[in-house]
């Protein structure tokens, strides 16, 4: 199996379980348990931090991804694991514009990368609903930190591109990316794709 497969078995793995246990990342019973456990070894497993769940006021969609890419056999020199989806974002862009070989990941344009099964959608987020839009893009990344997400590619159409990520809608969910022949459409909140080289 090659990393992009086992990655996307991981991401996938894991929707299943939040989906078949309708699990939540908090509250009462077995399925707010069960959720903020899972969390928690998000957060030990894929970043060593301990103490954190589902029950945390800490924002986990960086932890989920860095889990999977644990699980996927990404070793600790070849990604940037963080708590923030910004530092790999930037990192894969810088990638790409530096023209680095031998990589685990490129940051390639909107526009240019067709999504497959392994990358990484990217894009910022905001602070608070009503906190207006940023100016983040491929072009203009901040030197620090900045409110992000990245979804793990698991499936790639013409007309669709299907991503799991953590902490949406305070769980593991699958998103549909709407594409034209295989090219992700525009929105402002995208900022590149992360190829997998993996």
């Amino acid at each position: 199996m090659t990393f992009a497969t086992t990655l996307v078995s991981s991401a996938r793995e894991q929707l299943e379980q939040w989906k078949l246990g309708a699990w939540t990342e908090c509250g009462e019973g077995v399925a707010g348990a069960n959720g903020s456990k899972r969390v928690a070894t998000y957060w030990l497993e894929g970043l060593g931090i301990n103490g954190l769940n589902g029950c945390v006021d800490q924002a986990w969609s960086a932890a989920f991804i860095c889990w999977c890419m644990r699980k996927a056999g990404m070793a600790l020199g070849e990604f940037p694991f963080s708590a923030g989806h910004h530092t790999y974002i930037r990192w894969a862009i810088n990638n790409a514009k530096q023209d680095k070989p031998g990589k685990s990941y490129y940051g390639r344009r909107i526009d240019v990368r067709q999504p497959r099964p392994g990358d990484l959608i990217a894009q910022w987020r905001k602070a608070k609903k009503t906190s207006p839009d940023p100016n983040i893009t491929f072009d203009a990344q901040p030197d620090d930190f900045y409110p992000a997400h990245c979804d793990i590619v698991v499936e790639a159409g013409s007309e669709a591109i299907l991503a799991i990520g953590g902490n949406v809608s305070n769980k593991v969910t699958l998103t549909r990316f709407t594409a034209i022949g295989g090219v992700l459409v525009p929105k402002k909140e995208l900022i590149c794709v992360m190829e997998c080289a993996k």
